[in-house]
């Protein structure tokens, strides 16, 4: 048989969702048999809008999402297409189960089917809707897969119908189904029953947002040792713990709010809030009999962020909503910080790094000398791992009133939160042992309420809310897909076959392919579809096979003990995925290494400004036509994760005679405020080149009403972060979000990882570092089309 009458399987597009239209057609579905992981259900057209139906009555039960009903509408017309919808068998009995009112959702996966003939004829049209086929969930053992938006290396063969099911396994609907648990108890974290009305604050000259007044009310409660004992006899009575009775019961909880909403300024209220009880906790106590020695008693808190940028953020949230000495703050940070305890007991607030307190923790400084009124842990996600210096410093202060603040308490397993746990020590879990067995034991044993008493524990402890409770203007998505030129794609090609060359050699040399290989060939192709054929002097004197310093991140390439406390016990740069080499004991000193390095960043820092003449960016030019196409009346926000990219852009709006402003690790913090402080208030600055490194942390931009993220990040979080800089409380209009995808290239191929571990469980339990190896190596192939499975 021709290819013509081969009927195969061009992939699924996932994450779509279903409404269900008649609850009663329900029971049909959910009488599949217990060993079917899967169900199929038929699709028909009907008006425009694809319909779902039963597949014993052939009944209609719900109906398709518009954009996925649209996108199948643009191919069905196509000769012998079909569909079929695949949907986890359990969601139908858990949701008769449920039995909740009103419309219901659920998620289906699209098998699209066809003549193999027509397989790139369809992938060109999904492409040109911006819709990316992604390998099908399940699929029957008679077709074959064949996806013709995947990238293939030239000459390659592969069978990709070993990749249907990718990520799925006998555990799946388990893991998902505690992940979605999960889910829902952060979702129901956002109200605060409100006991007293709060009392005016004399020296906050803000008014707070609701929320915000929420917040300090909700941290006010669980530093009132009443309010406190009764969580703890609530939580008590669900893990069957005897309530502690000790003197050193500790208070506090954690912050979860979402990027934006203002955890900084609630947190400081809840400082000045708490100035006059703090006084008397530090000049008016007595030891407690079974105190040997006293601790240095200090009044103020103690807060502890991830850099100095973090640092001064914090002093200008001090300076811009609070009158003149209302907070009195001084920095411990850096080599001026103070030597004498004292210094710290006249003061409201201490504001340090993670790095110095680290330092001070293994010098046996004074910042464990003292007991503080109250420890806050900013971007206290950095202490997840409980065995790095991080955790074991910040855990060993003294005091009973502890707060972690993070948007994201649980970065991808559930240990995480077991380590904030561990350092709030908090009543009934105040260890990490306790927590582990008495709340995340259950989620691992599963049966009846297996989130119960994590539910209990969230409820007692912590405030997560929304981007929702803004009521910020609606925000616009877009996806920018395009296609590399014929010399770009020539160049692009030529990369390609030069890393299967490498990879090839190192194959029959019986090496292992190493992550540092891969990575640098995934940045280097990701670079060529920013800069097309523009390139630097750096390109054309560079050595073959070595490592470029731009393919480092801004995280991952400074040298600030900041940056290198918190990537000490990291096995790869959290924002670029690049693997991280330690320091041999016998390699040079650490000054000197300082010195090379910053001789090398300077070089490479005037080579990035000459560019050859002539080249040509498809992508460049289209971010740029767009910023034009927008007006007078838009700001615009570009954001590239490398500098040489911001430079063509800077040149490409010189041409077009657009005004900007550019801001990166090159740009000293004076010059940074200056160059951010034109683009907020000259009207005739429309354009901010930013690194995303740079800007995605501690920035306020709602000035700005158009974000244009120039390529994917390893990790979408960075990118959540940089939309963030406008997208937040003050903005008062529309924002559109563009990011822009170059089509069949390695970015492409980032999205589609994304978008396959968006379907996996969310949360997961410890998986430990050599699988965290081992998965960072398979999402590189995979990016790289290498046949990770």
């Amino acid at each position: 048989m021709d290819d013509n009458g081969v009927i195969i399987c061009y992939g699924a597009l996932c994450d779509s969702e279903a409404m269900v239209t008649d609850k009663t057609k329900l029971s049909d579905l959910s009488r599949a048999e217990s060993n079917d992981s899967f169900t199929r259900i038929h699709l028909e057209s009907k008006d425009g809008v694809f319909t779902l139906h039963s597949n014993t009555s052939s009944a209609e039960f719900a109906i398709l999402n518009t954009r996925s009903s649209s996108i199948l509408n643009a191919l069905k017309d196509t000769p012998m297409i079909r569909f079929e919808a695949i949907v986890q068998s359990n969601v139908f009995t858990k949701r008769q189960k449920r039995d909740k009112p009103g419309p219901q959702k659920f998620v289906v996966s699209i098998n699209i089917l066809g003549a193999k003939s027509a397989a790139h004829t369809v992938g060109r049209q999904l492409s040109t809707l911006s819709a990316f086929l992604q390998h099908p969930e399940s699929l029957q053992p008679s077709i074959s897969y064949c996806n013709p938006q995947f990238l293939i290396f030239p000459n390659k063969r592969m069978n990709m119908t070993e990749l249907v099911g990718f990520g799925n396994d006998s555990d799946t609907s388990i893991k998902n189904e505690v992940s979605e648990e999960i889910g829902n108890v952060f979702e129901s974290l956002a109200n605060v029953p409100v006991e007293k009305t709060l009392v005016s604050l004399e020296g906050l000259t803000t008014a707070l947002k609701k929320h915000q007044e929420d917040g300090l009310t909700f941290i006010l409660q669980r530093e009132d040792k009443e309010f406190a004992k009764r969580l703890s006899a609530k939580l008590g009575r669900v893990i069957g713990a005897q309530i502690e009775q000790t003197h050193s019961i500790r208070l506090g909880g954690l912050i979860a709010d979402v990027m934006g909403l203002g955890k900084t300024l609630t947190m400081l209220s809840a400082i000045l809030h708490s100035a006059p009880d703090a006084d008397i906790f530090s000049n008016f106590h007595k030891m407690l009999e079974n105190e040997s020695v006293e601790r240095l008693r200090t009044k103020a808190s103690l807060v502890i962020v991830s850099s100095a940028a973090i640092l001064e953020s914090w002093e200008s949230e001090i300076r811009a909503h609070f009158a003149l000495g209302a907070l009195i703050f001084i920095h411990f940070h850096g080599s001026g910080r103070p030597r004498e305890p004292e210094v710290l007991r006249s003061v409201d607030l201490v504001l340090t790094t993670y790095a110095t307190l680290a330092a001070d923790h293994a010098d046996q400084g004074i910042l464990h000398q003292m007991e503080w009124y109250r420890v806050v842990l900013d971007e206290a996600h950095w202490i997840r791992n409980s065995s790095s210096k991080l955790y074991q410093a910040t855990a060993s202060l003294h005091s009973k009133r502890r707060w972690c603040l993070t948007g994201t308490p649980i970065q991808n397993k559930l240990e995480d939160l077991m380590s904030l746990a561990g350092f709030l020590q908090l009543p009934m879990v105040s260890t990490k042992v306790g927590f582990r067995t008495s709340i995340l034991g259950p989620l691992s044993g599963g049966g009846p309420d297996f989130a119960k008493p994590l539910r209990t524990y969230l409820e007692a402890y912590c405030l997560r809310r929304s981007e929702r409770c803004l009521n910020l203007p609606a925000s616009r998505q877009q996806c920018v897909s395009l296609r590399l030129s014929p010399e770009e794609q020539r160049l692009y090609d030529a990369l390609v076959s030069d890393t299967k060359r490498q990879i090839d050699t190192m194959v029959s040399n019986g090496d292992k392919v190493k992550c540092n290989t891969l990575f640098t060939a995934m940045v280097k192709m990701r670079m060529l579809c920013n800069r097309g054929t523009f390139y630097t002097v750096e390109d054309s004197i560079a050595s073959p096979g070595k490592l470029q310093p731009e393919i480092r991140c801004g995280r991952c390439s400074a040298m600030d003990e900041d940056n290198l406390m918190l990537l000490d016990s990291c096995a790869f740069c959290p924002d670029c995925g690049r693997p991280l080499q330690k320091p041999s004991p016998l390699s040079q000193s650490t000054e000197s290494q300082r010195n090379i390095r910053s001789y090398n960043r300077d070089v490479v820092v005037a080579k990035l400004s000459l560019f050859q003449p002539g080249g040509f960016s498809m992508k460049l030019s289209v971010v740029v036509q767009n910023v034009l196409r927008a007006g007078l009346e838009a700001k615009s926000i570009i954001f590239s994760y490398w500098t040489s990219t911001l430079d063509i852009l800077a040149q490409l709006l010189e041409q077009g005679g657009v005004p900007y402003r550019q801001v990166d690790g090159r740009v000293s913090y004076a010059d940074r405020s200056t160059r951010l402080k034109d683009f907020k208030e000259d009207p005739q600055v429309l354009v901010l080149l930013m690194s995303i490194e740079t800007g995605a942390v501690g920035l306020n931009l709602t000035v700005a009403n158009q974000v244009h993220i120039v390529e994917p990040q390893w990790n979408p979080s960075v990118e959540e972060q940089a939309v963030a800089r406008a997208l937040r409380m003050g903005q008062t209009r529309e924002v559109t979000i563009i990011r822009y995808v170059m089509e069949k290239t390695v970015e492409q191929n980032i999205v589609n990882l994304q978008q396959k571990k968006k379907k996996l469980a969310k949360f997961t339990f410890d998986t430990g570092a050599a699988d965290s190896v081992s998965g960072t190596l398979e999402d590189l192939k995979f990016v790289l089309d290498m046949g990770s499975k």
